[in-house]
Formats: C-alpha cells, sequence, structure tokens
C-alpha cells in the first residue's frame, strides 16, 4: 500500500488518566475488529510529559492467541494470556505502534507515518489483521471477556 497523509491531531479525551510512559505490547495470531474508525494521533498524558499514539475505535475486537506484556516494577514483566478475548462496547485502542498483515500484507501504523493510502478511515465491515502486534498506551471498553480465563503471570 502506498503512503497516504498523516492522520489528524485530535485532543484527548476528557478526564484522560495518565498512562504509562513505556506500552505494553500486545500480540495474538489475530484480530477482528468491527465498526473499526481510525481517528487520529493524540497525545496522552504520562508522569513525564505525554506520549504520542493512533486512536482508534470500534465496536468491538477479538483477539485470539491473546497475550499482553506489561512493564512491571523493578523490572519484571506482567503477562496476561487467553486464547481469546473480546472487547465491546464504546472500544477506543491508543496504539504507539500496530503492525498486522491485512489480506497477506504487511501494514505498520505509528502516529509519525502517514496513514496508507487504500487502507479505509472508516469500515463497515469486520476487518482481520493477521500477525497483529501492537504497541498499546490504553484500551477503554465497557465489556473485556477472557476465553476460557485470563492468566496473570509475573516474570
Amino acid at each position: 500500500m502506498a503512503a497516504g497523509r498523516p492522520l489528524p491531531p485530535i485532543a484527548a479525551e476528557p478526564g484522560q488518566p495518565v498512562v504509562a510512559a513505556v506500552p505494553s505490547k500486545l500480540t495474538g495470531s489475530k484480530v477482528t475488529m468491527d465498526g473499526l474508525r481510525f481517528e487520529g494521533i493524540v497525545d496522552l498524558p504520562t508522569a513525564d510529559g505525554s506520549l504520542k499514539a493512533l486512536k482508534f475505535t470500534m465496536d468491538r475486537a477479538d483477539t485470539d492467541d491473546f497475550l499482553l506484556r506489561a512493564p512491571a516494577p523493578a523490572g519484571r514483566t506482567m503477562r496476561f494470556a487467553t486464547d481469546r478475548l473480546t472487547v465491546q462496547g464504546d472500544v477506543a485502542f491508543y496504539a504507539t505502534r500496530f503492525v498486522g498483515r491485512l489480506l497477506g500484507v504487511k501494514i505498520t501504523l505509528t502516529p509519525d507515518l502517514p496513514f496508507p493510502d487504500g487502507l479505509p478511515i472508516t469500515s463497515p465491515v469486520p476487518i482481520t489483521f493477521t500477525e497483529p502486534a501492537m504497541e498499546l498506551a490504553f484500551v477503554s471498553s465497557d465489556t473485556l471477556t477472557a476465553t476460557p480465563a485470563l492468566k496473570l503471570t509475573l516474570s
């Protein structure tokens, strides 16, 4: 896909909580997003300044073979894992980097890269990315469901 234009800058939501300066890393075998819309680029507050992130919203996202690695105190890592994680209802993802394959084509999105021509800003149909790898700064949704269960380990 050819390079296009940057996404527009947008304001953080009122009441946006402070986020970690180092994003968590989400991986899976695939993520399917319903009602996907790329909103723009937002500066999220951190304890020491701000973090630039892409904001994209959706009605629902299902991630198969979900694994989230989040920084923990003392240089440790928290690992959240489940076979399938579903977030739904007023979903917003804030990512400093999104990599995935759409119809076999590798797509990389960051706040500093132009948005690829040919990738819809809003999708009326569900979109599935295989091999997703996201650096997530913040996620919000009405409901989060892990199937069969969400496992937490600290290493």
